[in-house]
């Protein structure tokens, strides 16, 4: 009769079960212990170059403050993510060792790791915010957004989200416990507390839905302000470019036309140059003069940034909202093999969009790319002119 039993369950088990488990092994080996250790890799070498280069250049300017905490939220992230991808290896899984590295794993690094991905979420709504800011209300943001002030900010954004996964650590710790298939006792995941199911709900809901969904939020609706005040003003040049145009062409015309285009000019240039000096870093003049083509590529670089960030938090906010939504959905779960298989997704874009940051800063910013040309193992590979000098 207990066979009976046994055999219906394992038949219920593996009807149930959304992927095999040798679809699983042979997706995770390429996905989590090739790609996404390679890129994670990767990633801490060129935070570590970002770090360098910001401390190099100084933390005079507020951008610079939020930047390397930004750099440095991306290197935690991405070493508790190479210990990670290490922890659901299917040969050490699979391997005879004394601890259960699925759950060791997911306590000890795939917390942090979360961690670290939400203050990379919130530390770069932050940015965007600043910068949208900045062109927005120029006259009004200048004494409020300085290097004292992100500091804080970051301070309470790393604060805050460590908070809400504490209460992870009060309701799941590691413990020994019999393990059957190999016959003896090994260290593994131990859920402590009556009401444990209650807290966990509540430290998901707020860490891996409301944190991620929010912060991609902020840096959806503030490039979309921000797109559309640079859009403004590269249009507001156009008009000021072909006023000047029309003066040269109308040199012979009577005194009067020519006059009135001049004070129109004069107030918009005035009014530029306002807006520049108010996001003057240093409080110093700021140079008006920038090709129609800067502002397009400021807005292209904008949109592309926010655009790689969303579609990089996308795998992560949906598996996420899967473990609320199904109680089966977890490392220990019936749908055990998804759940590690998706979290594997996550992984591979979370490493890619924490490795690319080098890249996109050295081509955004002309005195970080200057900076990073300075470095010795690099001097070789830079170039003899920078044109692209956006900042």
């Amino acid at each position: 009769m207990s066979n009976s039993t046994r055999n219906s369950d394992s038949l219920s088990v593996r009807t149930t079960q959304i992927l095999s488990d040798e679809a699983y092994t042979i997706f995770t080996i390429v996905d989590v212990v090739i790609l996404s250790e390679i890129v994670s890799l990767f990633g801490m070498f060129t935070n570590s170059i970002t770090i360098i280069v910001l401390v190099r250049q100084g933390f005079r300017k507020s951008i610079n403050v939020s930047l390397a905490g930004l750099a440095v939220s991306d290197f935690l992230s991405l070493v508790s993510l190479v210990c990670l991808c290490v922890g659901n290896n299917p040969w050490l899984i699979q391997a005879d060792v004394s601890f259960d590295p699925i759950g060791v794993f997911y306590l000890t690094t795939g917390w942090p790791n979360t961690i670290f991905a939400r203050i990379t979420g919130w530390i770069t709504a932050y940015i965007t915010l600043e910068r949208c800011l900045c062109v927005a209300m120029p006259l009004k943001i200048k004494r409020v957004l300085t290097r004292n002030t992100s500091f804080l900010v970051l301070v309470l954004i790393y604060i805050g989200v460590i908070a809400g996964v504490c209460p992870i650590y009060f309701t799941t710790g590691l413990h020994w416990r019999y393990d059957s298939a190999k016959n003896r006792s090994i260290i593994g995941l131990n859920f402590i507390g009556a009401n444990r199911e209650d807290i966990k709900r509540v430290a998901l809901a707020i860490t891996n839905v409301f944190s991620p969904f929010t912060s991609f939020g902020l840096v959806i609706i503030c490039t979309a302000i921000l797109g559309f005040k640079l859009t403004e003003k590269s249009n507001w040049r156009n008009r000021i470019a072909r006023k000047v145009k029309g003066q040269r062409k109308v040199k012979g015309s009577p005194e009067k036309t020519v006059s009135k285009e001049k004070i129109i000019s004069k107030n918009d240039a005035n009014a530029n140059n306002e807006r520049a000096n108010s996001c003057n870093e240093n409080g110093k003049a700021a140079e008006v003069v920038s090709p129609v083509s800067k502002d397009a590529k400021v807005i292209k670089l904008v949109v592309a940034l926010s655009s790689i960030y969303i579609i990089s938090s996308i795998p992560a906010v949906v598996h996420f909202v899967w473990m609320i939504l199904d109680p089966q959905y977890t490392v220990v779960g019936l749908q055990s093999n998804v759940h590690i298989s998706v979290a594997g997704i996550t992984f591979l874009f979370q490493a890619a969009n924490s490795s690319a940051n080098l890249f996109t800063y050295i081509y955004m910013s002309s005195s970080f790319r200057m900076e990073f040309y300075k470095l010795r193992p690099f001097k070789k590979c830079s170039p003899h002119s920078a044109d692209d000098n956006i900042k």
